[in-house]
């Protein structure tokens, strides 16, 4: 088990270093309702340098058997990429969780999964009503299962995913192995401060996903990536840019500032997501330029400051 002074003193420009000793990239490649275009983004991913796959059980969004194709068809070596999958909470009651994690292990043409997440902790509104039944089971049964499936070497990492502060520090209290990760959304109006704290204090590494404002779908104009405050950064970083470095594609976007924020003003784990190979070039570029203490001041007083219309 890595201390958490160690863990922090152990973090690169590239990789975090996880409590259970593993390291897990700093930025990754989502991979939420692409579809049928899931195996091509995740081959022009990994060709591009990613080397974290973010992937579901559930099919209603993610295509894990397509990403298992692409890890195959990509000819990187297995042990280079850190793949992530997830137990719907249709199925944290089923008691074989195990063939369920085997059903991923085929799908993604692979021998363990790095990180196992619980993806929700209950069914509530339409989350489960797609079809398929729903066994009655708590996160609590599910998370034994993953406990038993880290000790036969299955599963590398545990964590789980959109857990509130009062489930996470019941958590802390019930596992037997703690989660490596929690992942949660966040984004520049939503930070998701007190799951952030929570992490921070026990040593859990925090990951984001929606970063670029994905989950603001009832504005016409997505706020994250529309606001006076980045785009003045993004003015700023732009303002000296030669025309050699636009052809050679130097331009700092809105959706890099965001990032950049994320990852080394937060310290968050980012995995952005995009079937536009232009888009996952630019995710991989936000350690190009920095943020003034102003900059990034004037970015977090817009957490909060945005209401969910209805």
């Amino acid at each position: 088990m890595i201390g958490k002074d160690e863990q922090k003193a152990s973090q690169d420009d590239d990789a975090v270093l996880l409590q259970s000793g593993h390291k897990m990239p700093r930025v990754g490649f989502g991979t939420a309702a692409l579809g049928v275009h899931t195996k091509r983004a995740v081959v022009d991913a990994l060709d591009l340098g990613y080397r974290m796959i973010d992937s579901a059980q559930a099919k209603e969004w993610y295509r894990e058997d397509l990403v298992g194709e692409a890890l195959v068809e990509s000819g990187v070596a297995r042990a280079d990429v850190f793949v992530t999958s997830k137990l719907h909470p249709r199925d944290m009651g089923r008691k074989g969780v195990e063939g369920l994690v085997k059903r991923s292990l085929v799908d993604l043409r692979t021998e363990y999964v790095d990180l196992f997440l619980l993806h929700y902790s209950e069914c509530w509104g339409s989350l489960c009503a797609n079809g398929e039944p729903v066994v009655e089971g708590t996160w609590k049964e599910a998370w034994r299962e993953l406990e038993k499936l880290v000790d036969l070497g299955v599963l590398r990492n545990i964590g789980v995913s959109n857990f509130d502060r009062a489930n996470l520090e019941e958590l802390h209290e019930f596992a037997r192995i703690q989660p490596a990760v929690v992942q949660e959304r966040s984004d520049l109006y939503a930070t998701n401060s007190q799951a952030m704290e929570i992490c921070k204090k026990y040593g859990w590494q925090f990951e984001a996903y929606s970063s670029l404002g994905g989950q603001w779908w009832m504005y016409k104009k997505n706020p994250v990536l529309h606001n006076e405050v980045v785009d003045k950064i993004v003015l700023r970083l732009n303002k000296d840019l030669t025309a050699k470095m636009i052809l050679e594609n130097k331009v700092v976007t809105p959706a890099m500032v965001v990032l950049n924020y994320a990852k080394n003003v937060l310290k968050q784990v980012i995995i952005p997501r995009s079937a536009n190979k232009k888009h996952m070039e630019e995710s991989l570029r936000v350690d190009e330029f920095t943020l003034t203490d102003e900059e990034c001041e004037s970015l977090r007083k817009l957490d909060g400051s945005l209401q969910i219309k209805q």
